[in-house]
């Protein structure tokens, strides 16, 4: 990754402008192979191009395309999508980096995904038309994925990137619907609005344990399918994703306060007048910025009964001040002020923010001891989320544990951290 560049003490604070899961591994990565000749404009054809090698440093968004794939994404079709943003010849709002097309058109990040994503809709529709619910699902599935992917980082909050969030969440919906389990919007009452959650119930009979999950500052509730269906689900584990401070749905609330973790306390209280669930066995799962909402709510509220926090941001990168401000990379740094609602430009404001947010400046972590189930995990050269970090989260617990798992760079991919979580979970809620 660009940003995992080690840059002494300071180079920690990175894990505020990440927070969220990020592709990691070489500076120049192989798109997978497949797709279509950008020049056609149905981006399912099955004329060949050459796979895209993604240099980070030509593109303003992290290209994150295993994590997308593990969402339901189709690798040759995500291909064939960076092939035509890269070669687009449309003026761009940075002519060093291929995603900033500014024009609504060919080569925009917006359009070309979404293009993709309808395509993909249309196709869902009809198998679902002439009976085939399994196919439906899947591309329901995909088609949220590129839905998700054309509105990401949401760092403009704009018209366009609203409609694909919404095309998202309806797609996901319809596919979730096709399933072997039960969906719903929850609408969950939240200072003087309404916080907008999914909620996912496995077969059988409840009341099931539950999950209140989030990710950071650019990972939507759209992403987190295969975590409930492939590791909670079969645990006989009800799931709640909702969008963290600041992002998506939660846009109305910013994260420019370090309580942060009111949210889930919000959805404890809908969670716990649900009769489908054991609002004795409610769980808390966060990613990055959210790992850092979670460790919070360890400490804040006693309904929860386990905590997962992924990759967190505790307290090291937090407090490293301006320097690193001014060294983040574009998208991270865009994606944090839209978070913060302060102008990307203002470094002060946001290191001072960040300094808040800091569990060991705000009098938790090795100040006070909780009684809540901590397991705090990452990748074993976490720049952002240190190891040091992760031990002072787990020992300010009486059961507090640290995992370190497989890869590098700032938080574990989604296939290696959602077993190791599920796993604890059984064992915890």
């Amino acid at each position: 990754m660009r940003h995992q560049v080690r840059l002494s003490t300071v180079a920690a604070w990175a894990a505020v402008a990440t927070l969220a899961i990020a592709a990691c591994g070489a500076t120049e990565t192989p798109a997978p192979t497949g797709g279509a000749d950008p020049s056609v404009g149905d981006s399912s054809s099955a004329t060949p191009v050459e796979p895209v090698k993604i240099d980070e440093e030509k593109w303003f968004r992290e290209v994150r395309l295993e994590d997308w794939t593990t969402h339901g994404g189709d690798p040759s079709v995500m291909n064939t999508v960076l092939h035509r943003i890269q070669k687009a010849t449309g003026k761009r709002e940075n002519p060093e980096w291929f995603d900033t097309v500014t024009k609504p058109g060919a080569g925009n990040w917006i359009t070309e995904w979404t293009t993709v994503a309808e395509e993909t809709l249309g196709k869902a529709d009809a198998a679902q038309s002439s009976g085939d619910s399994r196919t439906a699902r899947n591309q329901y599935r995909e088609a949220s994925v590129y839905f998700t992917v054309a509105a990401y980082p949401q760092h403009r909050e704009t018209e366009r990137e609203a409609d694909a969030y919404r095309m998202a969440k309806d797609a996901y919906e319809k596919a979730a619907r096709l399933g072997d389990w039960d969906f719903e919007r929850l609408q969950v009452p939240f200072e003087g609005g309404t916080l907008e959650a999914f909620l996912h119930l496995p077969e059988g009979d409840g009341p099931f344990p539950v999950l209140i999950t989030s990710g950071g500052i650019d990972w939507a509730k759209t992403e987190f399918a295969e975590t409930f269906e492939q590791h909670l689900a079969p645990a006989g584990i009800a799931m709640v994703s909702i969008d963290n401070s600041g992002f998506g749905d939660s846009q109305d609330w910013p994260a420019d306060r370090p309580d942060t973790d009111r949210l889930y306390s919000a959805v404890v209280d809908v969670v716990r007048a649900d009769q489908r669930l054991d609002a004795k066995r409610i769980g808390a799962m966060g990613q990055s910025y959210g790992g850092n909402t979670v460790g919070r709510l360890a400490f804040t509220d006693e309904r929860v009964k386990a905590v997962v926090a992924l990759c967190p941001p505790v307290h090291e990168a937090l407090n490293a001040g301006t320097e690193f401000i001014e060294s983040l990379t574009p998208q991270p740094r865009a994606a944090l002020a839209a978070r913060y609602d302060v102008p990307v430009e203002d470094t002060e404001r946001l290191a001072e923010l960040a300094r808040k947010a800091s569990l060991v400046n705000q009098g938790f972590v090795g100040k006070v001891q909780t009684d809540t189930p901590i397991l705090a995990m990452t990748t074993s050269d976490d720049p952002f989320a240190t190891g040091g970090d992760l031990k002072r989260l787990a020992d300010s617990s009486t059961q507090g544990e640290v995992k370190i798992t497989k890869g590098t760079g700032h938080c574990p991919l989604a296939k290696d951290r959602n077993p190791i979580a599920a796993d604890w979970l059984k064992h915890n809620l």
